[in-house]
């Protein structure tokens, strides 16, 4: 071993024995109750004298300082020892020994001022009779022995736990030169308690791997049995044989964009989302649940050797489920947190898998957090729901229409004290907030459907909020981070002119912002989101591009040519403005998101000549007014507009706006 290891072994050494002498030193003396009651000569007081004797010396050899020890005797035949009640408001530990009428000693410890959740309320131990030697007493000293050394120091042990989990830690760490623990973003000095108390609220996870593997292969398995029932709507993607196609997936030949309809597209995001949720309730963090979604994707990939690895599908379903996903879990522990009937049923049914998890782990365990414990933590969170009616008027439509809408918006923040008073800076990691919007109106079919989902993923925060003299707050928050995204507008079609609407993104990466100003009981809310993205655009200029060509899109890739979208990259940026006062509450949202199309690794690329450079927009305003009726009752009024443009070889080129008018009453949980 080199002199530079034994030196950082003997700096760590000496830190810990600092940490120690330190607790030592601001340690109150721990009192300790022990009682003694015999069974076997019940009548007789003299093992009683004698264990009490034994425990007095224990006491004293291991500290005559850090231990108070006061010895009594009770009656075991007494049931109720109501005297415990008043001694238990005097003393730190029960220590209790108990010998039955057949020898065996049984010694249990209460902790009667347990300071942190992880302390332990009760020890027990047995020890049989022996009446060749001195084993039963020998083995009750060397037990009351440990406890003792453990009462007397038990600071010292709780410091040089945190030494040794400081490393996992995302709060603290421990200077070893200083021999104290620091913040460790401020570098402010913690007292052990302090520092424990921050570790303890650090999550600790139980993954559950074999459960997470048995719930995902279902998955799979019912998966695979549904696409071979539907194998002659599925045949016609089949392009290799088995050990053609896998060989061609390893060898990257057959990595490509496949041509899929939009619906299957949007199942593959479903499933990936499932798979998600499935690591994410079984004690996974979100990166790690990531991972397993975007493993459980690359397995059906293969699964399905027919076809092309599906470059498109291995950025959807990972990538989208893990932002559906997250938002989900997030949006619905905050629900679960509030209580109601409402919003456990709102919460189990957009995360079902944490909800089969929850409802096993209460039988098996009787917590149902056991497998997902951060999931209780408090969060603050807007989340509503709301349902009204609608007036739009399309572009490629005559007539504007009239029909229902109805939706749900959702708003998490997963840092601490979050919108409270308190001056704080700090990094968030594991997820600092989400955002969600699910809208669908009444229209032709399923309707039109909108979804938004932000999370950031790791933050900086900062805050300086205090409350003035008539309790409102007073000050900032602003929150720093990088995180990612999904969008999918679906506007619809028209049968008579051939028109389709369809614009939807993967947020892969990119920064957000939000900061809030509190004054005079006002609350103004900027955001800011900006993305690289990864999109599937029904091009608009798609029938202008066709009836220049003569009606054909001969020479376009596959995926233009049967279903009429493209593969693209691209930017979004989303953007809100807020301001609320009492009962009235004002806002603005933007999306703006920008394309071109991919013209290569197409399924049938040999067959692409002369590919059309497609370039898409997608812009969204919406303004709206709320007023609060009761306290969970709102009345918002909104106006929306949207417009769509797009260029084909710079040449084809169309643009349409459309206009939306709803009224909506809203539900706040």
């Amino acid at each position: 071993m080199g002199i530079r290891k034994w030196n950082w072994m003997l700096l760590a050494f000496f830190s810990l024995c600092f940490v120690g002498l330190e607790a030592q030193a601001y340690q109150v003396p721990k009192k300790i109750l022990v009682s003694v009651g015999d069974l076997k000569e019940n009548h007789k007081l003299s093992w009683r004298k004698e264990t009490c004797a034994l425990i007095h010396t224990l006491a004293n050899q291991i500290s005559d300082v850090a231990v108070n020890v006061t010895c009594r005797s009770f009656d075991v035949s007494n049931f109720a020892d109501k005297e415990l009640i008043e001694l238990r408001r005097h003393h730190n530990y029960h220590l209790r020994l108990t010998r039955t009428r057949e020898g065996e000693v049984k010694m249990d410890v209460s902790n009667w001022s347990r300071n942190f959740e992880t302390d332990f309320e009760n020890l027990q131990w047995k020890f049989k009779a022996s009446p060749t030697d001195n084993t039963q007493n020998e083995a009750i000293a060397k037990a009351a022995s440990n406890f003792f050394i453990y009462a007397a120091n038990e600071k010292t042990f709780r410091a040089g736990l945190l030494v040794n989990g400081a490393a996992e830690s995302n709060e603290i760490i421990y200077d070893q030169k200083k021999g104290l623990f620091l913040d460790k973003y401020t570098n402010e000095p913690l007292t052990i308690d302090q520092a424990y108390a921050r570790f303890e609220k650090e999550s600790p996870r139980k993954k559950n791997y074999l459960r997470t593997g048995i719930e995902i292969g279902v998955m799979l398995s019912a998966a695979l049995g549904i696409y071979y029932k539907n194998l002659a709507y599925n045949r016609q993607d089949f392009d290799y044989a088995l050990g053609e196609g896998i060989r061609k997936k390893l060898t990257g030949e057959a990595i490509l964009f496949d041509d899929n309809d939009k619906f299957a597209n949007v199942g593959h995001i479903f499933a990936g989302v499932l798979y998600y949720q499935t690591a994410r309730a079984n004690g996974f963090n979100s990166l790690e649940s990531f991972l397993v979604s975007f493993a459980s994707s690359a397995a059906w990939e293969f699964l399905e050797y027919h076809e092309v690895f599906s470059l498109n599908d291995q950025i959807m379903t990972p990538i989208g489920g893990y932002v559906i996903g997250e938002a989900s879990y997030q949006i619905s522990c905050a629900l679960l947190a509030k209580g109601t009937t409402a919003g456990k049923v709102l919460a189990y049914s957009i995360n079902p898998g944490l909800g089969l998890n929850h409802a096993i782990d209460k039988i098996q365990t009787g917590d149902k957090y056991a497998s997902q414990p951060d999931c209780k933590k408090p969060r603050w969170s807007d989340i509503s729901v709301y349902v009204g009616l609608e007036k739009n008027q399309k572009p490629f439509k005559p007539t504007a229409e009239n029909t229902y809408v109805l939706g749900m918006s959702a708003d998490v923040v997963n840092i601490e004290n979050y919108a409270k008073p308190g001056h704080e800076a700090k990094m968030v990691y594991d997820t600092a907030m989400v955002k969600a919007l699910l809208e669908n109106n009444g229209g032709d079919g399923m309707g039109d459907l909108k979804l938004i989902a932000q999370v950031t993923m790791a933050a900086y925060y900062k805050k300086n909020v205090e409350q003035d003299a008539h309790g409102q707050l007073r000050g900032y928050d602003l929150i720093l981070g990088v995180g990612s995204g999904t969008t999918f507008h679906d506007r619809g079609g028209d049968k008579q002119s051939g028109h389709e609407d369809f614009y939807g993104t993967i947020n892969i990466l990119g920064a957000t912002a939000r900061a809030n100003i509190y004054y005079k009981g006002m609350n103004i809310q900027a955001e800011f989101g900006f993305y690289g993205d990864f999109a599937m655009v029904k091009s608009w200029a798609l029938n202008d591009f066709e009836a220049r060509n003569g009606g054909s899109l001969a020479g376009q890739p596959s995926v233009v040519q049967k279903r009429g979208y493209y593969w693209g990259l691209g930017t979004t940026t989303l953007a809100a403005l807020s301001a609320e006062q009492g009962r009235f509450k004002v806002g603005y949202e933007l999306q703006s998101s920008r394309a071109s199309d991919i013209q290569s690794r197409h399924r049938n690329q040999s067959d692409v000549q002369d590919p059309a450079d497609f370039q898409d927009s997608y812009m969204s305003h919406r303004i709206y007014v709320r007023f609060r009726l009761t306290k969970n009752l709102s009345f918002q009024l909104s106006r929306e507009a949207i417009v769509r443009a797009g260029s084909a070889n710079g040449q084809a080129t169309a643009k349409g706006k459309e206009t939306r008018t709803m009224g909506t009453l809203v539900y706040l949980f």
